[in-house]
């Protein structure tokens, strides 16, 4: 699998569109090594959507062919009406 391919599944997984993946220290991603974890053995790290939103997500396979994922939201942007963007981060419980 390609780096856009995996851009076009993460981007289905969220239901947004991916427009740029980091790996989990935020670090630009150059193939799919540099999001794999050994366990559990799957790949994580952080992606941003088309509306500026930054998540951090994580895939990992369980019993077999059964893939998990799970993203949250670190930060959003949002464009105002003036046309600026603006941000805000999440609080982490």
């Amino acid at each position: 699998m390609s780096l856009d391919e995996f851009q076009r599944d993460l981007s289905k997984r969220i239901g947004k569109r991916v427009i740029e993946i980091f790996t989990r220290d935020g670090e630009p991603v150059q193939g799919l090594t540099d999001l794999y974890q050994p366990s559990p053995a799957g790949f994580a790290g952080q992606l941003i959507v088309v509306n500026g939103s930054r998540y951090s997500w994580e895939l990992w396979q369980e019993a077999g062919e059964m893939w998990n994922f799970q993203s949250t939201l670190i930060s959003s942007s949002m464009m105002s009406d003036s046309g600026l963007m603006t941000d805000s981060k999440s609080e982490t419980p």
